[in-house]
């Protein structure tokens, strides 16, 4: 990042979570929450230090679900509840889950699930390589924590002035990170916005002569270096609405994977690390365009850029505004099929790209918490002991996380989507499903 945007992007996030901060005080004090925030002094959870680290995507949620659920946690349990848990590590998705298969992680967040068969080849392969049981995909518990979209995020200061923000179709999209479209005044973009123009009138005010305003600028598309569910998810929508028109120049259908295929780019394309990254990137360069999580454009607006989101045309042929609620529409599409986690540990039904609803904002996805289902024997796991007191700690805050009136709250407060009910009823059916030594948790 920039020393602009890295300097002003902890204050921004202080400020978009300023609302958890409060709610925290409110919340707690009620004892109205879902999530159980009792801890007796033989939890020994305020020594409890599990690292936790993953997807960028979820980053603002994180680092502010920490922050309340100890607070919240001390309203109810006094000087018994946590108060060590490290800040969340934001290093992608991919790294996430080495973290949590190493144990460097308590854990690991992905917004692709863990063991995703894509095209016929697990993404995970390299990762779930061994036999025994510290690496088949039935150790783990995948757990949904945030729902959240990706916004077309762009930087062309020059068209403030305009009412609308520039639209893009799945299909422009396709082809500015194909190279095929390179500027920003080619005819298929001015095509599709026609308000974004310089308009000369008559003395009758009649319009005489209309041309685009959009700059002669190249595009510099902004995508991410790492290993990314944000790129899967980005990836999944553009073969779901391109298919086999999105390829490689060597004529491979571009399939979702964690990891963008640099194959396509143009020359003048960059690669930007994490969320963060990517929306530094934008930020700093006129003519950029990447894809992030709807927070960072909030964050990057709280720090005084002139970034905007693009509208995106969505299956019903709309020009739709990312926000909670076209999200949360998006997302409502695809309630009769809900995710779930089959026998093998694979969770399927996860993806919500282009749903074909009115109001629907057609780049969301869940982002998902990976973690050891039975800590039993593993010696150290996420820099703590691992007993059945930092399991249940670790246990105890994802079900606080997903809880409607606990993190939730945070979600919302940072531009998520709170989960839908049947969403956070496999939530609780993955975290009940946590053991140590084969014996229930015992949460409440």
């Amino acid at each position: 990042m920039t020393k602009t945007f890295r300097g002003k992007f902890g204050v921004a996030l202080a400020t978009l979570g300023l609302l958890s901060t409060v709610l925290a005080g409110a919340a707690g004090a009620s004892a109205s929450l879902n999530g159980d925030l009792t801890f007796a002094a033989s939890d020994g959870a305020a020594a409890l230090t599990p690292a936790m680290g993953g997807s960028t995507f979820d980053f603002p949620f994180f680092s502010q679900a920490i922050q309340t659920f100890e607070t919240q946690a001390a309203n109810v349990s006094g000087a018994n509840a946590p108060t060590q848990v490290p800040s969340y590590g934001a290093v992608g998705s991919t790294a996430g889950k080495k973290g949590v298969i190493a144990e460097t992680y308590a854990v690991g967040a992905s917004d692709v699930p863990m063991g995703t068969v894509s095209n016929g080849v697990n993404l995970d392969s390299s990762l779930l390589t061994g036999a025994d049981a510290a690496h088949t995909l039935n150790s783990y518990v995948q757990i949904p924590v945030v729902l959240g979209g990706e916004a077309m995020m762009y930087n062309l200061p020059m068209l403030k002035k305009y009412k609308t923000p520039v639209t893009l179709s799945s299909t422009l999209i396709a082809d500015i990170y194909d190279g095929k479209v390179t500027k920003w005044n080619d005819t298929k973009i001015c095509q599709l916005n026609p308000s974004i123009a310089i308009i000369k009138k008559n003395k009758k005010h009649r319009v005489i002569s209309r041309k685009c305003a959009l700059p002669n600028l190249s595009i510099t598309p902004v995508f991410r270096s790492d290993g990314s569910g944000t790129s899967y998810i980005f990836s999944d929508y553009l073969h779901s609405t391109q298919g086999a028109n999105y390829k490689t120049p060597g004529g491979t259908e571009v399939y979702p994977n964690t990891t963008f295929n640099q194959g396509q780019l143009p020359a003048n394309a960059i690669g930007g690390y994490g969320n963060p990254g990517v929306a530094s990137d934008v930020t700093s360069k006129t003519g950029t365009i990447g894809y992030v999580e709807y927070a960072y454009v909030l964050i990057a607006k709280a720090t005084g850029s002139s970034v905007s989101s693009a509208l995106v045309i969505n299956a019903k042929g709309q020009r739709i505004a990312i926000s909670p609620t076209s999200v949360a529409t998006d997302a409502a599409a695809f309630s009769a099929t809900p995710p779930k986690e089959g026998s093998d540990g694979t969770v399927s039904n996860f993806s919500i790209v282009n749903g074909n609803t009115s109001g629907s904002y057609p780049i969301a996805g869940y982002s998902w918490a990976i973690v050891r289902q039975d800590w039993n024997g593993l010696g150290t796991n996420g820099s703590v002991s691992a007993s059945l007191n930092a399991e249940k700690l670790v246990a105890k805050f994802l079900d606080w996380s997903v809880q409607t009136k606990g993190g939730q709250q945070v979600a919302k407060s940072n531009g998520y989507v709170p989960l839908p009910s049947y969403v956070i009823a496999l939530a609780e059916q993955q975290i009940a499903s946590m053991t140590y030594n084969k014996a229930s948790l015992g949460l409440s």
